[in-house]
């Protein structure tokens, strides 16, 4: 069983059957339909259609729809637990029923509104667990090569963190040869080559995406702790926490609870972080 720390109605089983991508979307639909998170979502596509419908411009039919989709521990465990389970052990592929979810809804709303639907690549779903309460079953600890890759959580106090760098999570490209062709790319700033004539095309640089990020490092409580423990060597956690993950203040020394998930093509960090929050 999975237990989260917060009273016995907080039991989650972990023998959830696996799930179809369809249904691991509907889940997600479903719990947006039952929750202020489907207003979000109407929100961001109605304010995508309401600046085309105002400046008319091409371009801006490839504007970006970003919108951060917090989901409550709470709710969870009252109208999906299924859900919750999903996104405890397997984060990333929760990530991907958001994303297609997501997308399946604004393009819905698109259409209502006579507009045609968006290329997938311009959604921008960052999502959040929040609420989870701290649990010794998902705390990472990284011992003889055995790691947690599914949900994990990092307690501990802000030892050092890098300055802000920034994450390019859409560029818009078009042709200025007269081929009329545009090209969305994520994660890339390198001039896409041409479909049509194989010539380096030009970005719309309004329409690039952004967000900011820090590597944060994280000690254990034990690190500072009295009396200290002789011949012990603490090491710090490193954590990569993008800007939608935290509404806190950073400050060294603070004690935090991270929630992430194991993040193996990295060679900085070792968690990407879906939320940050003080203690």
């Amino acid at each position: 069983m999975f237990t989260v720390d917060a009273g016995a109605e907080s039991v989650v089983p972990n023998e959830t059957p696996v799930n179809s991508q369809f249904h691991e979307q509907k889940l997600v639909e479903h719990f947006c339909r039952q929750t202020q998170l489907l207003k979000l979502v109407e929100g961001s596509s109605g304010r995508f259609v309401a600046n085309y419908r105002n400046t008319r411009r091409p371009e801006d039919l490839l504007a970006p729809i970003q919108l951060r989709l917090d989901f409550d521990y709470v709710r969870l465990l009252e109208i999906s637990p299924k859900l919750l389970q999903l996104i405890v052990e397997e984060p990333l592929q929760f990530q991907e029923a958001v994303r297609y979810s997501v997308y399946g809804l604004v393009r819905q709303h698109l259409k209502d509104a006579g507009l045609k639907p968006i290329d997938i690549n311009q959604l921008h779903a960052h999502w959040r667990l929040v609420g989870l309460p701290l649990s010794p079953g998902l705390q990472f600890e990284p011992r003889d090569q055995s790691l947690r890759l599914g949900l994990s959580q990092v307690q501990g106090i802000l030892a050092a963190y890098t300055p802000q760098e920034t994450l390019v999570l859409q560029s818009i490209w078009y042709c200025g040869s007269g081929c009329m062709r545009n090209a969305i790319q994520t994660s890339s700033t390198d001039a896409p080559l041409c479909s049509g004539c194989s010539r380096p095309m030009s970005e719309y640089q309004k329409l690039r995406v952004t967000e900011s990020y820090r590597i944060l490092a994280i000690l254990p409580s034990s690190a500072v702790q009295t009396p200290r423990i002789k011949g012990c060597l603490h090491r710090p956690k490193l954590i990569r926490l993008r800007a939608h993950a935290h509404d806190c203040e950073l400050k060294l020394g603070s004690s935090y609870l991270i929630t992430g998930y194991f993040t193996g093509s990295s060679t900085t960090y070792q968690l990407e972080a879906c939320h940050l929050r003080g203690i």
